[in-house]
């Protein structure tokens, strides 16, 4: 009986990663974005720990850096997050680099198949997050934000269509001050 307990609270530990990455996967993606990216503050290592945890394969590095909204980056790295052939494209992309004197980090997901609209609204609604200008592009328009916590800013980019269809390409991306763990 004990053994047969042992093997059993093994598998157990054995197949949590694979559980929480399932759990994550069914959450909508601005619950997913909020998750990776925004609830704690953009934060390189914590990402990469996750994808080396749930294996997800390496995005090409000129695929991270199409994504990746800071322009002079001293680190990269992202990873293709969506399970399976069917699911629609998503990925997780991270990077360091230095704003100034200031050292930053950004987190940035991409998303195939997803209501932009309700992209935008789920970021006001639940976080606060205050407009603080937009810019228009060629059948796309990037909508910026700023969110305060904890005395910190952080800043919020969706890149969406013009024209969203419920089933829309978003990019959301934060990017805020490194931040040190004592």
């Amino acid at each position: 009986m004990l053994r047969l307990q042992t093997i059993l609270a093994s598998a157990a530990i054995a197949f949590v990663p694979l559980t929480n990455a399932l759990a994550d996967d069914a959450l909508p993606p601005f619950d997913r974005f909020a998750d990776r990216c925004l609830d704690r503050g953009p934060q390189y290592d914590r990402a990469a720990a996750l994808a080396h945890r749930n294996k997800w394969p390496s995005l090409a590095a000129d695929m991270v850096l199409s994504i990746l909204p800071l322009s002079e980056p001293v680190a990269f790295d992202g990873w293709i997050t969506g399970a399976g052939s069917t699911a629609p494209f998503e990925a997780l992309v991270v990077g360091r680099a230095m704003v100034g004197e200031k050292a930053v980090e950004s987190c940035t997901m991409a998303f195939a198949g997803t209501d932009a609209a309700g992209f935008e609204r789920s970021l006001v609604s639940t976080r606060a997050a205050r407009p603080s200008g937009e810019q228009n592009g060629e059948g796309r328009i990037r909508k910026f934000f700023t969110i305060e916590r904890d005395g910190l800013k952080e800043a919020v980019t969706l890149d969406l269509p013009i024209y969203p269809n419920g089933s829309d390409e978003v990019l959301a991306s934060v990017v805020a001050e490194q931040q040190t763990e004592h």
